[in-house]
């Protein structure tokens, strides 16, 4: 959790070496970013990567996060997190963030092999469409 939370403040500040470090470099690695989109494999991953880094680039951060969840079992793990992320840069656009990490142990280290997230909105329910 430490090396991710140093990862992603290094990232929102348009360095996504570490950030790259964490990852599996396997083909089956997937990540469905804050960004949209799915990448699929370590080429598409990294490049991923590198355009959230650019889009980052002179961005002051303000990053928090809670943690929902967090489990390691054998060799798989998972951390579930609401984020919250802006520009101080006297931006006020803030994006308040769900997001769910699957680790896997590949030789001594852990490794990201996915990673989902998207906006946190509140809750509402369905509009219920007809008649019952």
């Amino acid at each position: 959790m430490v090396q991710l939370r140093a990862a992603v403040q290094r990232l929102l500040r348009g360095d996504g070496s570490a950030y790259r470090e964490l990852w599996s470099h396997a083909e089956d690695a997937t990540m469905m970013g804050a960004y949209g989109g799915l990448a699929a494999g370590w080429s598409q991953i990294g490049a991923a990567i590198d355009r959230a880094a650019q889009k980052y680039a002179g961005w002051q951060p303000e990053y928090s996060e809670q943690l929902i969840a967090a489990q390691a079992v054998g060799d798989m793990g998972y951390v579930i997190l609401r984020e919250r992320v802006g520009n101080g840069a006297g931006s006020d656009a803030v994006r308040s963030r769900r997001v769910t990490v699957l680790y896997r142990r590949e030789g001594d280290r852990w490794r990201i092999f996915h990673h989902h997230s998207d906006p946190l909105h509140d809750h509402e329910p369905p509009e219920r469409t007809g008649t019952a």
